[in-house]
């Protein structure tokens, strides 16, 4: 990066409208895209102002850092928000940031106008029949050997939409929402895949975890420890659940591998999300009852089986009491309505996807809920203010010589009893579900 370039927004740009947390002082590239977009947006050139404000809480993200702007101009105010890699550059190293931007500007770029195109022009124009519930878009650029990358988006909550609160398992018209538009996604890029087969190759990218997947690698260690975790979360009557878990964690790299491995997955794989945790979505509401759904950070979108979205939103975001009464339920009202946007794509299910291949994905890749769930189910039991610090894990992990080599999340007295009942429960019902 070039000194210009580097060089830094002033504080008289930057402010903080809640008077807590201070705003980082900003690189000159956001400060210039917002320069650039606001023109096109209405405002006029040397006239209006902008400031920025933090635009999420310490754990809503991990590879990338959320500042709420805010242009004005007279009485107009208008705000977006702007997702740029972490500032710290250890940090943007070690988590491969720029790599992830890259796939997140791709969405938004192509992927996503893509997709809308092709299924109006299939006749599906109504945002209800089809899968178009992505934020809108104004500005996605990453340069990934400048090490910049901007994103901004529409502030979903002026459109009063809400996030689920993370520590709550989620509840039946959520989860039932949430499979019903994963449920179009998939059959969209199943039917895209079928059609035109030429515009959709670009699209079919590889797992990003895998780079960190690498035995001996700076991975390694901690992702073993935090897989401990899940086995500490057993009691120790449950010799068959431990059993298992221990032997699953003798082959854990080649697991979280397989799971990604798209290859397995063909003639069936699509384009998943990729990381549908319930950060990433954000709800509306209409007398009282969740009504619309929007998905969000897609930077670890990829290629694979569909089951991966599936597992990863039902193990790490419910409990064993909700899979107990409404897993099945679930399956069933995600490839109905997989079936029912297939069927208005010109498409049958039971070609393209049929029921019992649904079936047998379940029982090869089903596990991936856990390997996600040793993740994410601790993070989601965790106060904001006992989560790590990003920076810090970083230099640790670059100061060591085999990197980290503890757990990425760590149980504390305020949430172990939560922990053990979430995660013993995942464990348990991947062994009933016959996935482990």
């Amino acid at each position: 990066m070039s000194a210009e370039q580097a060089k830094l927004v002033t504080e008289t740009d930057v402010t903080n409208g809640h008077g807590d947390e201070a705003v980082p002082e900003l690189p000159a590239y956001l400060y210039d895209a917002l320069e650039k977009l606001a023109p096109r947006e209405g405002f006029t050139e040397g006239r209006f102002s902008i400031t920025f404000d933090l635009g999420s809480s310490k754990g809503d993200g991990f590879v990338g850092q959320m500042f709420k702007t805010i242009v004005t101009e007279g009485t107009r105010s208008v705000p977006y928000l702007c997702k740029i890699p972490p500032l710290d550059d250890t940090r943007r190293e070690q988590f491969h940031a720029m790599a992830a931007f890259a796939r997140e500007a791709l969405v938004y770029e192509k992927f996503l106008p893509k997709i809308y195109e092709y299924q109006r022009e299939k006749g599906l124009t109504n945002p209800e029949e089809g899968f178009f519930h992505a934020p809108r878009c104004y500005h996605a650029h990453c340069d990934e050997a400048a090490q910049e990358s901007v994103i901004v988006m529409e502030d979903l909550r002026m459109r009063d939409f809400q996030l689920w609160n993370k520590h709550n398992p989620i509840d039946y018209d959520h989860a039932k929402l949430f499979m019903e538009h994963i449920g179009r996604l998939h059959a969209v890029s199943l039917a895209m895949k079928r059609d035109r087969p030429e515009e959709f190759e670009p699209f079919k990218l590889q797992n990003p975890f895998d780079p960190l997947l690498v035995e001996g690698g700076p991975f390694h260690n901690m992702l073993l420890s935090q897989f401990q975790m899940v086995i500490d979360a057993l009691d120790e009557r449950d010799t068959v659940e431990r059993t298992k878990v221990e032997q699953l964690k003798r082959v854990i790299f080649d697991e979280m591998q397989r799971c990604g491995n798209a290859a397995l997955a063909e003639p069936y794989a699509v384009i998943n999300h990729g990381d549908c945790w319930t950060n990433n979505m954000m709800f509306r509401y209409k007398d009282g009852k969740a009504d619309e759904i929007i998905l969000f950070d897609w930077q670890v979108m990829r290629y694979v089986s569909p089951v991966l979205d599936l597992v990863y939103f039902i193990f790490c975001c419910s409990d064993e009491d909700f899979r107990r009464k409404h897993y099945d339920g679930m399956i069933d009202i995600y490839y109905r309505s997989l079936s029912d946007t297939l069927e208005k794509l010109q498409h049958a299910a039971d070609e393209l996807f049929p029921r019992e291949v649904l079936d047998e994905h379940l029982r090869l890749f089903g596990r991936y809920g856990l390997l996600m769930g040793m993740f994410l189910v601790p993070m989601m039991c965790t106060e904001a203010n006992e989560l790590p610090d990003m920076e810090e894990m970083a230099q640790r992990m670059q100061q060591t010589e085999r990197g980290l080599n503890e757990s990425f999340f760590k149980t504390t007295e305020s949430n172990k009893s939560v922990f053990r009942k979430r995660m013993s429960g995942v464990v348990k019902d991947c062994i009933r579900f016959g996935y482990l």
